[in-house]
């Protein structure tokens, strides 16, 4: 007699985890629309999608089922029919996350499932036995339909380095929307990412890949940014690609720019996709504030430098934590002061020819970018003493090197 067929799965734990907390960042921790509060599990052919929704996100992944595995494989492949459900995501990864990583996870709905069924998913490992409300997939927010008009690769690490490089500039101000996240747009054949608050400016140039010069410009959402720097992390560890090509991620846009798709992929065999809406306004033309042939310029070790800055915005006051930088022949110093505590100071060496010259730095702010250049040794650039912006970039043999560039405005001292 023929075993009748069941809406049910079994998956590694820790398989069925990984996959879950690639999409999980999606999830926000308050939702006023309980469906977002989910995560839809689709079967299907031995394969199983996870995807999350904020409605302006949809990140997917898939995995590899454990349902060929067993000394029972054939018939528990023959009871098997694909089914869909949408299970609370964070509940769902605490059950995980408490189970052994090794044990086979089984998820299995009611004989009587259909799209439309809403009741308890009974999820279980071993004595192990948990049964979650479960919401009708159905219900579930269907990703928008993109017509992709525009589309580039590039490495997955050449991505995530650049995003890496420029987030810390993204602005916080929700009154200045346009400002929350990357801008990403090609300037002839380079492809740059940029970013500022109004105080500090950010911005990568790197040679653009092939079909990235005619990919409309976007403004990366902050949170985009955020899973997106996860996510392609996740890749640089998943096995190489063929005759040793590092892992790429692709980048699919409509024709406005208003909704970009990524695709890469991840530990183990799976890929993780992501769609996301970018940010509807108008990044103002950042390079008007950056200084084209400065004036004076001072080189120091990157390290040495972020190192005082650090020790001496202990006693520093306030929350920007200004601190002053002088700069003499060969040396500068830094220095902060607090009415109520105290004030500190220290002497750094340094190559630089000029007139004495101090100027204010948010000390937050300063350290972040010198976190964020790769080189030993930076240049600090201005035009002449004041309110000016100044130019930060690594320096080497003369000249600036490396993809970075940075401005920070001066604060008063």
């Amino acid at each position: 007699m023929a075993t009748k067929r069941s809406p049910k799965t079994r998956v590694q734990a820790s398989v069925l985890h990984g996959a879950l907390k690639d999409v999980l960042e999606i999830v926000e921790s308050r939702n006023t629309i309980p469906m977002l509060s989910h995560v839809l599990i689709e079967v299907c052919d031995q394969v199983l999608t996870v995807t999350c929704s904020d409605l302006d996100h949809w990140a997917s992944r898939n995995c590899a089922t454990g349902d060929r595995d067993g000394p029972d494989s054939r018939d528990w492949l023959a009871s098997l029919k694909p089914f869909s459900v949408c299970i609370p995501a964070k509940k769902l990864a605490s059950v995980l996350a408490a189970l052994d990583g090794e044990a086979m996870v089984r998820i299995e709905a009611p004989v009587d499932w259909s799209a439309q069924w809403a009741g308890q998913i009974t999820v279980s490992a071993g004595s192990a036995r948990f049964k979650l409300h479960a919401l009708p997939a159905a219900e579930f927010p269907a990703a928008p339909i993109m017509e992709c008009e525009a589309e580039f690769e590039m490495p997955c690490s050449q991505l995530g380095d650049a995003l890496a490089a420029v987030r810390h500039a993204i602005s916080t101000d929700e009154t200045r929307y346009y400002l929350n996240g990357v801008y990403v747009h090609p300037f002839d054949l380079d492809l740059r990412l940029a970013t500022t608050d109004g105080h500090r400016l950010a911005r990568v140039r790197m040679d653009g890949p092939v079909g990235s010069t005619s990919f409309p410009a976007a403004i990366v959402a902050t949170k985009t940014v955020a899973v997106l720097c996860k996510l392609l992390d996740h890749a640089g560890k998943s096995a190489e690609g063929g005759e040793g090509e590092p892992p790429a991620v692709q980048i699919w846009a409509n024709g406005s720019g208003s909704r970009l798709r990524f695709a890469m992929p991840t530990e183990g065999d799976g890929e993780v996709t992501l769609i996301a809406k970018t940010v509807d306004g108008e990044f103002p033309d950042y390079s008007r504030v950056i200084p084209g042939a400065p004036q004076y310029r001072a080189t120091v070790a990157r390290a040495a430098l972020a190192g005082v800055v650090k020790r001496v915005a202990v006693l520093a006051d306030g929350e920007r934590r200004t601190v002053q930088i002088s700069f003499e022949e060969s040396r500068l110093n830094v220095s902060a002061r607090s009415p109520d505590f105290g004030e500190a100071s220290e002497d750094l060496a340094c190559a630089y020819l000029g007139p004495a010259f101090d100027v204010g730095f948010n000390s937050k702010y300063l350290l972040a970018a010198l976190g964020a250049i790769a080189s030993d040794t930076i240049a600090l650039q201005w035009d002449a003493q004041g309110d000016l912006p100044v130019r930060l970039a690594g320096w080497e043999d003369g000249e600036e090197v490396g993809a970075l560039l940075q401005v920070i405005m001066p604060v008063r001292v």
